[in-house]
């Protein structure tokens, strides 16, 4: 299997995105090593659920704002498995309905400590830690791009996502490791599209070539193809996986 022997540790491995993909890692013969923050009953959810693809789940609790819980993180998932060969950094959090004018000292904070420094602690101990010919991917947005109002502070520190990944990918290359990130836009029953409206859910729907917004399984591909052999010659990319939405 492709897999076969290769452990993957991925932040934010619980709920939706994140825990998609390592659905489908596990059913690639992947190990994986998932952390979370808080919500026990979806970490042991998808533990039950990795179960039933025959494969280990290393599962460890803690907060990627603090370095020293990113290394703890990374500790345990050597002394469990051995050696890493891939990290996706994907532990995030949306905060698109604040205006300049409006957002408190305390929100922007929390915005840009899971999302900035948890990133950089994550993909830190990437580069320390990932096998030659290994591979790195963290979780940006199509919102770098496109940012609508509202949402200053989480696309500044996704377009700080993307500046990251590119230089990794030029201080990882020489040891053939790949750097990219994975940039969804809305995805459906993840992050701000839980607490849509319908009507607003509808608009976006509308809005979308494709009629819909893509769902967690409809990322999977895109990581899958980032961890295989098949793109050892892709690196310093950002992958949109939007259906053609531009948001």
């Amino acid at each position: 299997m492709p897999g076969e022997n290769r452990t993957v540790l991925i932040s934010g491995g619980t709920k939706g995105v994140g825990r998609a993909v390592a659905e489908h890692l596990a059913a690639l013969g992947y190990n994986l090593v998932l952390s979370y923050s808080s919500d026990d009953a979806a970490a042991e959810e998808t533990r039950a659920a990795i179960a039933t693809r025959s494969r280990e789940c290393l599962i460890v609790k803690g907060d990627t704002r603090h370095r020293a819980s990113v290394e703890a993180l990374f500790a345990a998932a050597k002394d469990h498995f051995g050696p890493i060969y891939a990290v996706i950094a994907n532990a995030g959090v949306e905060n698109v309905e604040a205006p300049f004018a409006d957002m408190a000292e305390d929100e922007l904070d929390r915005v840009v400590d899971i999302n900035f420094k948890g990133t950089f602690f994550t993909l830190q101990q990437a580069a320390r830690t990932v096998v030659n010919g290994g591979r790195v991917i963290a979780t940006a947005s199509t919102i770098a791009s496109y940012p609508p109002a509202g949402s200053g502070a989480y696309a500044a520190t996704k377009a700080a996502v993307r500046l990251m990944i590119e230089v990794l990918s030029l201080e990882l290359g020489p040891r053939g490791i790949t750097v990219n990130s994975l940039d969804p836009g809305p995805v459906e029953g993840a992050g701000i599209f839980t607490r849509m409206t319908n009507e607003v859910r509808e608009s976006f729907y509308q809005q979308s070539p494709m009629g819909r917004v893509p769902r967690p399984s409809d990322l999977v591909g895109a990581v899958t193809f980032l961890l295989s052999n098949e793109a050892a010659m892709v690196s310093g990319h950002h992958l949109a996986v939007t259906g053609g939405f531009r948001i």
